[in-house]
């Protein structure tokens, strides 16, 4: 038999190079091809229920019996070897199989080989699999050296596929999380909400772009220098966000106000989590534009209020003024040239004038006034030029 020596390390470099099973266990058949001079090798594995072995890789397998070998499991039940291999664990072997008794499974017969050979393939003390060899023509035994070392083989390869099973695994389990880290940063980057990490102290840890834009800033490098303090209008508002705060609690939809680089105020809603750490975590939306809409809805309910005022003491004057007016022009009349009563016409005609506007006020504007002391006033001519809707 050739060196074993040999055999093993181009064994354990097909197990540790090759990732797909399948062509690992091929690699190894046509190893143990090579160490034994078998002319046909296997290899099987049992199923997960534990009740047959079903064939996964071969070697140098005949195309008449290819088809067939390939498709066809074996129930453990029905074989007349299962309990030296798969219960026990050694190596069996005959150099007669057609009429060996733990040979009698009908496979046996269909293709019918002289000597034939079975490794258990041991992993943790259980046997998951086998590789069977054969020699079709040639009658060959197996002094108990050689056989140890096969049962040797059997057991190494069964931990050197668990290994690199094991291995694998690590490796599929690295490029998951290398790919949620990937997600996770580009959820991070890409968030239109700004994402921010600062210590205890306040020191900024980490954040994502949005937020730079967010405070006026070109960069997240930019940002990573300073304090969050350095935003609050108010500092003292930090230290009541914080307070209270136990590692994983959290504070959700609190407003705060700070300021952009350029210093104009934008209000911010915040969502905090404390670490175990002692960092903080945040993530801040922009509400400014919220603010406004509410200020802008404040300011209409404010005007539909004053129009509506204005509409109903418009009315309440209308009446009156029509007979003061009318009082007016009979007695201008009644006294031609003279100029008081002129005066009164005008004055009461501009009253007219004042009231028509009050019912047509579609905006609010302050008068503009000389003096400070003043308080600001309606200005019924300018609020009045459109009609209100």
């Amino acid at each position: 038999m050739p060196d074993a020596t040999s055999s093993l390390l181009t064994i354990a470099r097909a197990v540790n190079e090759t990732t797909d099973l399948t062509e690992t266990l091929r690699l190894v058949c046509r190893e143990l091809a090579r160490l034994t001079l078998a002319e046909t090798v296997a290899a099987y594995l049992v199923d997960a229920e534990g009740k047959e072995i079903r064939p996964v890789a071969a070697y140098h397998v005949p195309k008449h019996t290819l088809e067939l070998l390939t498709k066809t499991a074996l129930p453990l039940a029905a074989q007349g070897f299962a309990a030296g291999v798969f219960t026990a664990g050694h190596v069996v072997w005959s150099d007669d199989v057609q009429n060996d008794p733990r040979f009698a499974f009908p496979l046996f017969r269909v293709f019918p080989h002289r000597s034939g050979l079975i490794i258990p393939l041991a992993v943790d003390g259980a046997v998951t699999g086998a590789f069977y060899l054969v020699w079709w023509q040639e009658r060959r035994d197996f002094p108990e050296g050689r056989v140890i070392v096969l049962e040797t083989i059997g057991q190494l390869v069964g931990t050197l596929l668990k290994n690199a099973a094991l291995g694998r695994v690590a490796e599929a389990r690295r490029r998951a999380a290398e790919v949620a880290e990937e997600r996770y940063r580009l959820l991070f980057d890409r968030n239109l909400a700004g994402v921010l990490w600062n210590h205890g102290d306040g020191r900024i840890i980490d954040c994502n772009e949005s937020l730079a834009r967010l405070l006026g800033y070109d960069s997240r490098e930019e940002v990573l220098g300073h304090n969050v303090r350095d935003f609050y209008v108010d500092p003292s508002d930090r230290e009541k966000v914080l307070a209270g705060i136990e590692p994983g609690g959290t504070v959700d939809g609190r407003e705060l106000r700070w300021r952009r680089r350029d210093g104009t105020l934008v209000w911010l809603r915040v969502n905090l989590r404390a670490t175990a750490e002692g960092w903080f975590e945040g993530i801040l939306i922009d509400t400014s534009g919220e603010k406004r809409v509410a200020q802008a809805e404040r300011e209409a309910a404010e005007l539909r209020a004053v129009a509506m005022l204005a509409a109903a003491t418009a009315h309440e004057i209308n009446n009156p003024l029509a007979i003061v007016l009318g009082q007016l022009t009979l007695l201008e009349r009644e006294s031609p040239g003279n100029p008081r009563a002129a005066k009164i016409v005008a004055a009461a005609e501009r009253i007219r004038d004042i009231v028509s506007r009050m019912t047509n006020i579609a905006r609010v504007e302050a008068s503009q006034h000389e003096s400070a002391n003043l308080p600001p006033m309606l200005d019924i001519r300018k609020s009045g030029d459109a009609p209100y809707r």
